[in-house]
């Protein structure tokens, strides 16, 4: 598990600047387009490892945060409950400052 504090502020910006999809079945659905997959721990397991088996197939990086649901919102600043997110759109830079990190 990874914890999200150090790129809260590079999460906000994507969120502003880029194109995000919301929820286990948007995120699974969209996860062919995706840049990364972020998971919050409190998915179930049989969901984490359908959305995990999905990102390997699609050679999608996959990360599950510390967060839960709640602490996944207040990352992104959103007044509502998120479990899954994943990015569509982003700049390279911030993107590639969270996967040098992971």
């Amino acid at each position: 598990m990874t914890s999200l504090k150090p790129f809260e502020k590079t999460l906000k910006n994507i969120r502003k600047t880029g194109k995000l999809a919301y929820g286990f079945k948007e995120s699974l659905s969209s996860s062919d387009q995706s840049k990364l997959v972020i998971c919050s721990s409190t998915v179930s397991s049989d969901n984490l490892n359908l959305i995990e088996e999905k990102c390997k197939q699609n050679s999608i990086p996959f990360i599950t945060t510390e967060q839960n649901s709640i602490g996944l919102s207040k990352v992104l600043g959103l007044s509502y409950r998120i479990s899954v997110f994943s990015i569509l759109e982003a700049d390279e830079s911030d993107l590639n400052l969270i996967l040098s990190k992971l």
